[in-house]
């Protein structure tokens, strides 16, 4: 058995009306922590916020930190390097959680990776010619550049016809 162990788990389920419900779930050996949010897509805006702690050190007490995630709501998740000084202000700090700062960039994060038809991005057309996906997907979310060294400025020489894209075409929805 593990000293500690701490698993994340995302699901993003369409709401329908332009809207997403995305869950996060934080599990480890003191904590068990879920967030809901509803965001407006493709606008990436924070509709709803909540969240529920099942397990922590102090559950009465921590738990009152939720309270906070309504101050998420109308942010834009496309704020690029903003963000996160806007997430902790709204749900971190002395009267906050850093896990629920954690989930909400998760869950932004998880936004910036999600590719959807409302783009009309051709997915199937660039899947076995990654240096073409990577120009296409700068083009189509400029936000992911300089997120990760595989969207780094200045690192497209990395994208030789022999690196091969791990994305499957019926990622997209």
């Amino acid at each position: 058995m593990a000293f500690f162990e701490r698993n994340k788990n995302i699901k993003v389920d369409p709401l329908g009306d332009g809207l997403l419900r995305i869950e996060v779930s934080m599990m480890d050996n003191v904590h068990h922590i879920t967030t809901i949010f509803h965001i407006s897509f493709p606008e990436r805006v924070i509709k709803h916020a909540e969240g529920e702690f099942r397990r922590a050190p102090y559950v009465k007490v921590c738990g009152q930190t939720v309270q906070r995630m309504k101050n998420l709501i109308g942010i834009n998740t496309n704020r690029g390097m903003g963000l996160t000084e806007a997430v902790i202000e709204a749900v971190g700090g002395k009267d906050g959680c850093p896990h629920l700062v954690d989930h909400t960039l998760e869950m932004a994060k998880t936004l910036i990776q999600f590719i959807d038809k409302s783009y009309n991005f051709p997915l199937g057309k660039y899947i076995e010619d990654a240096p073409l996906m990577r120009r296409k997907v700068l083009e189509v979310y400029p936000l992911i550049e300089d997120t990760c060294w595989a969207y780094k400025d200045g690192n497209a020489h990395l994208f030789t016809k022999d690196v091969k894209c791990g994305l499957q075409a019926d990622l997209a929805v």
